[in-house]
């Protein structure tokens, strides 16, 4: 991968440094990258930094898993000892089971960098910096921040340092009972977090079953989601339901806090923190202005990861943002993961993002998979908002229509009472289950 083809995206002279400094280090002293040439000194670090990047290879997931732990060790460190001192600890992603890789956790960079990332917004940045801050967690408990809550433990053994509280204990929304969610409302109540950080898909299920309920929950200064994709609907009824900012991050376990939303809904870089590129997919119809996210993540002396494939595909904003903010690269949307992609009836393809803007037009729509099961075929299973199932009823030949000129092909609908849950605790929204999508991509 050459510069010309993936556009790396660092914007002052400090971070073209920070990057310098990462690819130095990790070229003469991780054992991953032995062999690899660093940065040349002579150069001025931006070029250096540019040139030296592209002598990386992109980092895939199953490349990553391979060398765990001992590749990504700086020669000179100890692991086992930086084990015992916890300076660092084994944590593991919460992907699919193909996914699933595990990385060396350094728990100051992560805190540094994720609140950092919370200054791209005026009243997150003002609320993370106050002295008695604190967070509420509900997700998947396969994967919760960098701790994990599975079975029913006592609601003081699932708060840390006083300042976080991990609310979920069950693998999927579908199996709470109703006092399950009184449960976590009343905890979300007793425990007042300033903020309410949540995987969208649960908190959503949350927001429509304590609705039926007839009850109001507490109401924090803000929600931030994170964790898997944030559909429009999930958006929808959370904004509705607790009346308060909703903003989207987007990170992960191996790479930090990467982007979160401004207040005119654009996803600004924590610039600080990582080096990104975004590699464009020219020959891909349906894809033009849509590229794949690599993350190089910066000052961190144990995660030692170069261009990593993230596995998301993003669109950058064309303009200026109307925030104002200009000091950080700024995306449009998320488009979704590349293994979630659709294929249309011509051959081009359809992201995550784009169903999601088509079904979005439905309010009636609590959540929603697409399954492609051929070329011309395809299902979608709708789960309606409590109380809104004769609505949705009256509509699904609209959505079917409006699906069909997505896709170019006629898509069959199904109302059903849940839809299943991945290995990770994640949904999947959208799946293409009769051709090696990512093999389409590559051409």
């Amino acid at each position: 991968m050459t510069r010309d083809v993936a556009r790396v995206v660092v914007r002052n002279g400090t971070r073209w440094q920070a990057l310098y400094e990462a690819l130095d280090h990790c070229a003469r002293r991780v054992p991953l990258y032995r062999g690899i040439e660093g940065p040349d000194p002579l150069l001025p670090p931006e070029l250096a930094a540019k040139d030296a990047l592209s002598r990386f290879p992109i980092l895939t997931k199953q490349r990553l898993a391979r060398a765990f732990p001992h590749g990504l060790v700086p020669e000179g460190l100890s692991l086992g000892e930086a084990l015992r001192k916890k300076d660092v600890a084994f944590v593991g992603t919460s992907g699919t089971t193909g996914e699933r890789v595990q990385v060396l956790w350094h728990q100051p960079w992560w805190d540094a960098q994720e609140r950092d990332g919370f200054r791209v917004h005026p009243l997150t940045k003002e609320l993370v910096a106050s002295p008695g801050y604190r967070e509420a967690v509900l997700t998947t408990p396969v994967c919760s921040g960098n701790l994990c809550h599975v079975g029913r433990l006592p609601m003081q053994e699932r708060v840390e340092e006083g300042k976080v509280l991990f609310l979920n204990q069950a693998m999927h929304p579908a199996s709470w009972s109703d006092a399950d969610v009184i449960g976590i409302a009343d905890e979300l109540e007793l425990f007042a977090p300033t903020a309410l950080e949540a995987d969208p898909a649960y908190l959503a299920h949350f927001c429509a079953r304590l609705s039926m309920l007839g009850r109001k929950p507490y109401r924090p200064r803000f929600v931030d989601t994170s964790y898997e994709f944030a559909a429009s609907s999930f958006s929808r009824v959370i904004a509705q339901t607790f009346e308060v900012p909703v903003l989207d991050a987007y990170g992960s376990t191996e790479c930090g806090f990467v982007f979160f939303q401004c207040a005119a809904g654009r996803y600004h870089h924590n610039s600080e923190w990582s080096a990104i590129e975004i590699v464009p997919l020219p020959a891909a119809r349906g894809l033009e202005g849509v590229g794949r996210l690599l993350v190089t993540p910066l000052r961190n002396p144990w995660l030692n990861l170069v261009r990593f494939d993230t596995g998301d595909l993003v669109r950058m904003l064309p303009g200026a943002c109307e925030c104002g903010q200009s000091d950080s690269v700024v995306l449009s949307a998320i488009e979704g993961r590349a293994k979630d992609l659709l294929v249309c009836a011509d051959g081009g393809f359809v992201t995550v993002r784009a169903v999601d803007r088509v079904l979005s037009g439905f309010p009636s729509i609590l959540h929603w998979r697409v399954c492609q099961t051929g070329p011309t075929q395809a299902h979608a299973e709708l789960v309606a908002l409590p109380g809104m199932a004769p609505a949705l009823e009256s509509c699904l030949g609209a959505v079917s229509a409006a699906l069909a000129r997505c896709l170019g092909f006629f898509v069959a609908i199904a109302i059903v009472p849940s839809l299943p849950v991945e290995v990770s605790g994640k949904f999947r929204l959208c799946a293409a289950t009769h051709a090696d999508v990512l093999e389409l991509l590559r051409g």
